[in-house]
């Protein structure tokens, strides 16, 4: 048994317990201990999301169930195929109800770095624009609470933690469920990865800014891999190429945010043209803020290529290759030295 190095740069507070596995671990049992892991996170900040603690308990919330359904998509091989949509698409129905709650938390926690763009004597009347996100904030987290306390999502857990506890069978029906998590696990890291080179490589000024969204789904799903399996890795091998990954979704983050709250002020911006009362300077202020996030969002937008070559320079696919690509062997030896098999070796 194994247990993970040192923590890894993770988006959530709520870093993973170390899970009892090695490179040569069956896939579908050692998928089963990470799923696991996860869903004790959940397990753990659902009361605090439900009493509105605080922002970090739904963002770890969030990030546990992304995490839960990226390692299931990935992994699917390892189970049969029915159990995989049927799990999945669960994992994927929380993670939709979670993304508004989390998205007005996003939008009132950033409200005077956003206020601030504007000139002074529009700032007070952007007052009104912070009631209405409130408000925005109030019904999402209702329907956040509902669906959290209902039957089909209690019924959704107990049947999670039963299938994550069952020992899995000697002779399973799954084509990879006793191929070596090691091998597993790195044939899914290169293909993502080289998929991300291969979008990113595509991506030019005129490119529509849904691309740049798919590739950050892309990262998102490499880097919980990287993170999660990182163990079964030569210590500190994998250090430098999620920090470079990290420097990545940083960009693409800020890329997003800054669509989504224009795309959310222009919306709630013509909601209060229509409602009686809505001050005159408020609509102008919106206007102005619109006006500083859109040139944020085209200046972002001209620095995909120099953002995104240090990620695919040669150094880092060598990189990759190395740790990840077929017919390689790492370096070094493996977790509790023991030689590490070649991670993608048939």
């Amino acid at each position: 048994m194994i247990s993970a190095a040192e923590p890894p740069p993770a988006e959530s507070s709520e870093p993973v317990r170390s899970v009892p596995f090695d490179g040569e671990s069956r896939a579908d049992q050692a998928v089963k201990a990470v799923l696991l892991a996860l869903l004790e996170v959940m397990e753990q900040r659902e009361p605090e999301v439900l009493q509105r603690r605080d922002e970090e308990s739904l963002h770890d919330y969030r990030i546990a169930v992304r995490r839960s359904r990226s390692v299931l998509n990935q992994m699917k091989t390892a189970f049969p195929a029915t159990l995989a949509t049927r799990f999945g698409g669960r994992l994927r129905a929380l993670g939709q109800v979670t993304t508004p709650a989390r998205d007005y938390d996003v939008y009132l926690e950033q409200f005077e770095g956003l206020a601030g763009l504007v000139p002074t004597p529009l700032r007070e009347p952007l007052e009104v624009l912070r009631r209405s996100l409130e408000q925005q904030a109030d019904w999402a987290y209702a329907a956040l609470s509902h669906h959290l306390t209902s039957s089909p999502h209690r019924r959704f857990l107990a049947d999670w933690r039963r299938f994550l506890e069952t020992a899995s069978p000697f002779r399973p029906r799954a084509s990879q469920a006793t191929t070596p998590i090691v091998q597993l696990a790195s044939r899914r890291i290169w293909k993502l990865y080289r998929r991300t080179v291969k979008l990113g490589r595509a991506i030019n000024t005129e490119t529509p800014a849904q691309d740049l969204h798919e590739m950050r789904k892309i990262c998102k799903k490499l880097r919980y891999l990287l993170e999660l399996f990182r163990h079964l890795y030569p210590e500190g091998k994998l250090n430098h190429v999620i920090k470079q990954l990290k420097r990545l979704q940083d960009y693409l983050g800020e890329f997003q945010d800054t669509d989504v709250q224009t795309r959310t002020i222009w919306r709630l911006g013509e909601t209060m043209r229509r409602q009686a009362g809505v001050p005159t300077e408020t609509l102008l202020a919106m206007g102005a803020l619109l006006a500083k996030l859109t040139r944020r969002h085209y200046r972002l937008r001209g620095e995909f290529v120099k953002r995104f070559k240090p990620f695919a320079s040669d150094d880092i696919q060598q990189e990759f290759r190395i740790l990840f690509g077929p017919n390689e062997t790492p370096e070094t030896p493996g977790a509790m030295g023991s030689p590490a098999p070649s991670p993608n070796s048939q």
